[in-house]
């Protein structure tokens, strides 16, 4: 599936051609007059070429991308396979720490049994404990604790009998 368009790319006030329009999104003209007949584009057709206001655009866009979008709630993860937010099957769920503030939530996707994943601040965790059930994972400690200084090792220390002559 392509990304969507960013209306970021549109001018608020100026007026683009079909062509233009697509050339600033990174579309094919046929793209632009198909959102103009079939989705609802807002755009002068009465006279050639037909104009779209770039206000008309970038709220078509921003329409798009919202439409797209959906917000989870904190016990919710979304899977990709169904496309849609889901709560873990059973109602169990994994939580590995990945950084000293973060973490990944792992769990079964209850519609079509693949993996699904969120990445949750440490502070949400009781939040979503009081939902579902969620088993913390050992982290791996070299992620978690930096209070190891790192060894670092000088060519001085080293032993020289692995050093080449030179002639």
């Amino acid at each position: 599936m392509a990304r969507l368009p960013s209306p970021n790319k549109i001018k608020t006030h100026r007026i683009y051609t079909v062509f233009e329009a697509a050339e600033a999104l990174g579309r094919h003209r046929q793209t632009v007059i198909r959102w103009i007949k079939n989705k609802g584009l807002l755009a002068d057709t009465r006279h050639r070429p037909w104009l779209i206001t770039g206000t008309d655009l970038k709220t078509y866009l921003g329409y798009r991308r919202e439409k797209v979008r959906c917000k989870l709630a904190l016990h919710h993860l979304y899977c990709l396979g169904c496309k849609s937010p889901q709560e873990p099957a059973g109602k169990f769920a994994d939580y590995t720490q990945k950084a000293p503030s973060t973490g990944m939530l792992t769990a079964l996707c209850p519609m079509c049994g693949s993996v699904i994943n969120k990445i949750i601040r440490r502070a949400d965790l009781e939040t979503i404990r009081a939902k579902i059930e969620v088993t913390i994972q050992q982290a791996d400690p070299r992620i978690v604790s930096h209070t190891d200084a790192p060894l670092n090792v000088t060519l001085e220390s080293e032993d020289q009998s692995n050093v080449k002559a030179r002639f």
